[in-house]
């Protein structure tokens, strides 16, 4: 379990994040003096305590671990963008998995640089694997920008792969979106 004050900074940064009051997080298992108390660090919380403000919040309980600066997942990013090269991808792919109590929004930006630097690899197979999850992530986020950006390289990959009927499928998917949503050319790349 997480010690105070990482636990109290890390509470209160996922509840702002979800834009809930202390008294919403609270819910009816735990009293808002008491969220402010763990938010504030007078206190240290218990198992149960971290098992239900996980619970509310909709994560593990391992997100309010203290990250090590190797297992975060916006360090890696920052890496990988700055300089890529494998062991770089391979570091953000290991922050990428397991995904549970992750930002899906740095989330889709990592799975964006594996799957280029796979595809740059020319690892069809595997790009094609972390592109549909991509395309997953994508439509749960319900951004029509990454979902068109994420439908459109599945189908490049998918048509490098020779599987050429569902890369039109794709294809026609991203441009629906991109024309639905009056997206400009360059979001659609």
């Amino acid at each position: 379990m997480s010690e105070q004050p990482h636990f109290g900074r890390r509470l209160k940064q996922l509840r702002s994040e979800r834009g809930l009051s202390q008294a919403a997080l609270a819910g009816e298992g735990m009293s808002t003096g008491y969220v402010s108390r763990l938010e504030s660090g007078a206190r240290q919380p218990t198992a149960r305590a971290a098992q239900h403000l996980a619970s509310r919040l909709g994560i593990g309980v391992a997100a309010f671990e203290e990250e090590s600066p190797a297992d975060s997942l916006a360090q890696a990013l920052a890496i990988a963008a700055s300089a890529t090269s494998d062991t770089t991808l391979e570091a953000l792919e290991r922050v990428l998995y397991p995904g549970e109590g992750q930002d899906p929004l740095l989330r889709w930006q990592g799975l964006w640089l594996v799957a280029q630097g796979r595809r740059q690899h020319s690892d069809h197979a595997r790009e094609r694997v972390v592109l549909e999850e991509l395309v997953a992530l994508g439509d749960e986020l319900g951004l029509p920008a990454l979902r068109a950006r994420g439908l459109t390289r599945l189908a490049r990959c998918l048509r490098a792969g020779g599987e050429i009927v569902p890369a039109v499928e794709m294809a026609t998917a991203a441009h629906a979106l991109a024309r639905d949503h009056d997206l400009r050319p360059g979001t659609r790349r």
